[in-house]
């Protein structure tokens, strides 16, 4: 059964519920949630302060979701702005439990969500040094941004309930492995929570942002091709900021770094816009191998490590 404009808008409601999980709605977490919303296009007649504004009584959220689809969206969704960024408290915990005994989610789901969030395989690093000269820089750092776009942009075609969650891991994975790419063909060697904190200071990786993006993909009439084309730009701004990053001697400071990823978002959306019958053929192969490694994971042959690891080689490839 398709998933509703109704059951989509309150499981966003979702979200704001568990933001309030201790009953008020901190700076901080409204702060997280301004930077998820602020680059987003979200449906028409639909905002983070009218969703704020909008009564979010659990009870009568979960009410409001009815179909297998949209429930296991919706969880997958709060457990993803729970869990992403790794400091879930007590207060989101017992408000999980309420959530999944309230939406009749299941222990292998939930065994399942649990599984994706463990520590994460680290992407292999690239092989090459420092580039020996600023133009074999410049044109690696394009190739290494172009091929993570395209392979996140592939992985974000997937509106699957569940399967959202793991694509849109896999491709902030992906990110902080070009991240730190980068960072070596600047010749710096930053470890993976470092990657992680710069990119989370502009908004990607996080788990507002995890959790939303699943939600919009599942969104009636955005699907496959919202997923696609976010997850390519998003990912080709990532290759840009960094090179600025570096580039400035790691000066630029996190509302510098903000206006860069907005600007360069914006032109990564319309490069896909542009090239998306270019790109989508580009990765003709490594679309039939992500296929294949989603047939793994749902089949439980492989763990989320082990498929971010292996998109991680196709971005290699």
């Amino acid at each position: 059964m398709p998933i509703s404009r109704e059951e989509s808008i309150a499981g966003l409601r979702l979200l704001v519920c568990m933001a309030k999980a201790d009953g008020v709605l901190h700076a901080k977490e409204r702060a997280i949630l301004e930077a998820t919303f602020e680059d987003l296009e979200l449906p028409a007649g639909i905002d983070l302060q009218w969703l704020l504004d909008e009564p979010s009584e659990l009870a009568a959220v979960l009410k409001q979701i009815g179909s297998t689809e949209a429930r296991d969206a919706a969880y997958a969704a709060v457990y993803a702005l729970a869990c992403t960024d790794g400091d879930c408290s007590d207060e989101e915990r017992a408000l999980l439990g309420r959530i999944r005994e309230g939406l009749g989610i299941d222990e292998t789901q939930d065994a399942h969500l649990a599984q994706l969030f463990t520590p994460k395989h680290q992407r292999p690093d690239l092989e090459a040094a420092l580039a020996a000269n600023a133009v074999d820089r410049d044109e690696k750092v394009r190739d290494e941004t172009r091929k993570c776009a395209i392979v996140s942009a592939l992985l974000g075609a997937f509106p699957i309930p569940g399967i959202a969650v793991a694509t849109d891991l896999a491709t902030a994975a992906l990110q902080i492995g070009l991240a730190r790419d980068i960072g070596k063909l600047w010749g710096q060697d930053i470890d993976q929570g470092t990657a992680k904190g710069i990119l989370a200071g502009f908004g990607v990786g996080t788990g507002a942002r995890i959790a939303v993006s699943n939600l919009l993909k599942v969104f009636p009439g955005w699907g496959s091709a919202f997923g696609a084309a976010t997850a390519y730009a998003s990912s080709y701004a990532v290759g840009r900021v960094m090179n600025r990053y570096f580039e400035s001697g790691q000066g630029l400071d996190p509302a510098a770094l903000k206006r860069e990823y907005k600007q360069a978002k914006d032109e990564g959306k319309r490069a896909f816009a542009e090239h998306a019958d270019a790109i989508t053929e580009g990765g003709e192969l490594k679309k039939a191998q992500l296929d294949e490694l989603h047939r793994q994971l749902t089949a439980g042959e492989i763990d989320q490590r082990e498929f971010e690891a292996r998109a991680a080689l196709l971005v290699k490839a």
